[in-house]
């Protein structure tokens, strides 16, 4: 196989990727996880994350599905540019790089108990002092108002990197990193 052939192939393994989140079908999820590497070892790593096991840092299936989940109920429209990704291939391994953008759809108030839930959460973690889990829940806070601030229809950029890996089913997604720019 070429290697315009087999860039094709995980190209077409992003487009699933994106139209996974496009359609957002939570009864699907269990055939959008077929995406990722049949192993534990498979990471999504949030915009969020700055800690392993941590924020928006998800290892294991059950851990990604359920932030995948949590994107398709909570988060707004994902757009990658599947055509645009560059792809670097080394045998059984590849990753790739591309941008994208997501627009605000859902009101905010239809998200405000996740958004809540998740800011309790901060003041539950161990290793953290009194103050870095104050500044931890106010800048989760503050990014969310200004989410909010922006409206709906409001696009924001980011980057996404992925390492896939072939097995016998195809090219399946083992570490994703979804990156915004600070702001």
């Amino acid at each position: 196989m070429t290697t315009t052939e087999t860039q094709s192939e995980i190209r077409a393994t992003l487009q699933k990727f994106q139209n996974g989140y496009t359609a957002r079908e939570v009864a699907r999820l269990d055939d959008f996880m077929q995406l990722f590497a049949p192993n534990d070892e498979i990471e999504m790593i949030g915009i969020g994350a700055a800690k392993r096991s941590a924020t928006e840092w998800f290892e294991g299936h059950s851990r990604i599905r359920e932030i995948v989940e949590s994107d398709w109920r909570y988060w707004g429209d994902v757009k990658l540019d599947v055509n645009g990704a560059k792809i670097t291939l080394n045998g059984k391994t590849a990753w790739l790089s591309t941008t994208g953008t997501v627009t605000q759809t859902q009101a905010f108030d239809t998200a405000i108990e996740f958004h809540l839930n998740d800011m309790k959460a901060i003041f539950d973690q161990e290793g953290l002092s009194t103050d870095e889990k104050l500044i931890e829940a106010t800048h989760y806070g503050m990014r969310r108002l200004r989410e909010r601030s922006k409206g709906k229809g409001h696009g924001w950029p980011f980057t996404f990197t992925a390492v896939l890996v072939k097995v016998e089913a195809g090219w399946r997604f083992h570490t994703i990193h979804w990156a915004m720019p600070v702001d």
